[in-house]
């Protein structure tokens, strides 16, 4: 069944209509720069003294592969632009589209030589010298050759700095890459040239660069960093957090529990990343200050991820009477979310409650059609039991947070 989009005074859009009427505008647009083409190739032959028939049988065959092409019949359409280029090989465009549907179709190194021969041809015009060169940025991004993509583009903003695709296409490389710094400044040229305002992005490219950092042991250029990320962006919680751990791998366990409690204050939500941090802590912390921050935890505020991380804290300290107090409260809170359920099961059977065990883990398979997903992207919904600050679907940054229902 065709699924309606909108219905106005008796008149529904569905999404079959409006993938027709996306066609035909596209046909037309197509059929005008053919025509406009066609135009072009005819005062061509003129002063070259071409042969009119080879003219008229590329121009058919470049036609041919435009009804291919609409009817989605790619293989059909490569065969006739191929034939196209074979009887007129002046023809740049028909050389555009070849290359394109190569690269579509994952046929890598023939969309690159076709690039290759567009952009050597001699007396190209800039503008076509320059859509060529960012295609093949493009071809090589698609094949995976992220450092020849990265030339590429680079290529096409040294002869055209205001170029914005080439800048967003090299600010994304660079991410993909992991090479943070760049991403920096590719994010921040884009800004510039887009009005854009990129700040949490940029707080997390110098967030990462500074947890890769104190992987390598460079805590002093780590630390410029991770502070670097929080003066790009207050609210960089991912940052307070990592700063945290850096203070506690200095031996700094009072900074680190300040700069924690700093991130519980900013993201309420996220307090159970932060008592995980505390509970591993809890030695060099000292256990009456741990005890002190846990304590400073309103249940009823809390996020059930929240009372969830507390019910584990409590139940390895042998105070499974606060931990079921928790998950009591986190069952009420969402239903549907099989950790809670599990927990609640474990720390019944530890202190001896056979039958309540019975009934919490009954409750568990009545809930055995819910999930174990803790997260969910709030741009495209993707749902994941461990937190990325990047989705992985829609890659967007700042996305997934903890599901409250």
């Amino acid at each position: 069944m065709d699924t309606i989009l909108l219905t106005l005074g008796g008149y529904s859009l569905t999404v079959a209509k409006l993938v027709t009427g996306l066609i035909l505008v596209l046909a037309g647009l197509l059929l005008g720069w053919v025509w406009g083409r066609a135009g072009a190739e005819g005062g061509r032959r003129k002063s070259s003294g071409l042969d009119q028939s080879v003219r008229s049988a590329s121009d058919d065959a470049f036609m041919r592969g435009i009804s291919h092409l609409m009817a989605d019949h790619t293989d059909q359409a490569i065969e006739e632009f191929t034939k196209a280029v074979t009887l007129n090989s002046d023809t740049v465009e028909t050389y555009v589209v070849l290359g394109n549907l190569f690269r579509q179709k994952g046929e890598i190194e023939r969309a690159v030589r076709i690039r290759q021969s567009i952009i050597a041809r001699p007396n190209l015009d800039a503008s076509v010298h320059l859509q060529a060169m960012f295609d093949l940025g493009l071809d090589y991004k698609k094949g995976g050759l992220f450092n020849r993509a990265a030339d590429a583009f680079d290529e096409v903003l040294k002869a055209d700095p205001r170029h914005v695709e080439a800048c967003r296409q090299i600010a994304t490389l660079y991410e993909e890459m992991r090479d943070w710094e760049r991403a920096f400044e590719a994010r921040r040229r884009l800004d510039r040239l887009t009005h854009s305002d990129s700040r949490e992005v940029l707080a997390h490219y110098k967030t990462e660069y500074g947890k890769e950092l104190m992987v390598s042991g460079q805590l002093e250029r780590a630390e410029d960093s991770l502070t670097q990320a929080i003066s790009v962006h207050k609210n960089c919680l991912d940052a307070y957090l990592h700063l945290g751990d850096l203070e506690l791998a200095r031996g700094r366990a009072r900074r680190a529990l300040n700069v924690w409690k700093k991130a519980v204050n900013l993201s309420p939500e996220y307090s159970h990343l932060v008592i995980s941090r505390v509970n591993a802590a809890e030695e060099p912390l000292g256990e009456a200050a741990a005890e002190s921050f846990f304590n400073e935890i309103e249940p009823e505020q809390a996020a059930v991820t929240t009372l969830l991380a507390l019910a584990q804290h409590y139940h390895q300290h042998g105070d499974d009477e606060r931990a079921l107090s928790m998950l009591n409260l986190a069952v009420k809170k969402a239903p549907h979310l099989l950790d809670v359920h599990r927990l609640r099961g474990e720390v019944l059977l530890a202190r001896g409650e056979s039958s309540q065990a019975l009934q919490a883990y009954g409750e568990l398979l009545k809930q055995i059609n819910g999930d174990w997903a803790r997260y969910q992207c709030s741009q495209c919904g993707f749902v994941s039991h461990q937190l990325t600050w990047k989705c992985p679907r829609c890659h967007q940054w700042d996305t997934m947070s903890p599901r409250s229902h």
